[in-house]
């Protein structure tokens, strides 16, 4: 990828996961960057430096999923970034894994794992929150099981989940999963 490229990929994701509005798979990764706008910039030889890396794009991806509030300089030259996109990428290779170890976490009666009650989260999301499971488990669960729209309405106002609930909607369609293998994995646990 050309630094440009990067810049406008970057744009595009910090856009896709800080607003409702913007898509990038909608939008085809579009956005208003110009390349003149580009070369004006100062921080230029950040672009450069991530243009060089194996895979730019999910480089950038797993940063903003960690944290969309990142600057181009944060992720960079950033030890911390390096170890997230090694973190990520290990857990996308071994990803059945990662879930069946994860789903092994929640409650015996499946359904309990879900519950709003007395407006405490539920625990499939205190998990997630205390770093038993991982981001992508808890997307998947998600996904599978439709439970979004309910925690939507039952925990409106609360900003942490808000901020999860805006994190897990832009991730999903990034996650490629067999969706009939891991929901077998869900029936089988369960």
């Amino acid at each position: 990828m050309t630094p440009f490229e990067v810049f406008s990929s970057y744009m595009a994701l910090k856009q896709h996961f800080t607003t409702k509005s913007y898509d990038v798979f909608k939008y085809n990764w579009k956005t208003r960057a110009k390349f003149d706008t580009f070369n004006k910039r100062k921080d230029k030889i950040f672009f450069e430096k991530i243009s060089k890396h194996d895979n730019p794009k999910n480089f950038l991806l797993s940063n903003f999923i960690r944290n969309d509030k990142l600057w181009i300089k944060d992720i960079a030259y950033s030890e911390s970034s390096k170890k997230i996109y090694e973190d990520w990428n290990k857990t996308q290779q071994s990803l059945t894994y990662t879930f069946s170890t994860d789903i092994s976490q929640l409650n015996e009666l499946f359904d309990s794992n879900f519950k709003v009650e007395n407006n405490e989260h539920p625990k499939l999301l205190i998990l997630y929150m205390s770093n038993k499971i991982s981001f992508e488990t808890l997307t998947i669960i998600c996904d599978l099981v439709g439970c979004l729209n309910i925690w939507d309405k039952k925990m409106k106002g609360d900003p942490v989940w808000e901020s999860i609930s805006l994190k897990i909607r832009k991730y999903t369609p990034f996650l490629n999963y067999d969706k009939s293998k891991y929901k077998n994995l869900l029936l089988d646990k369960f």
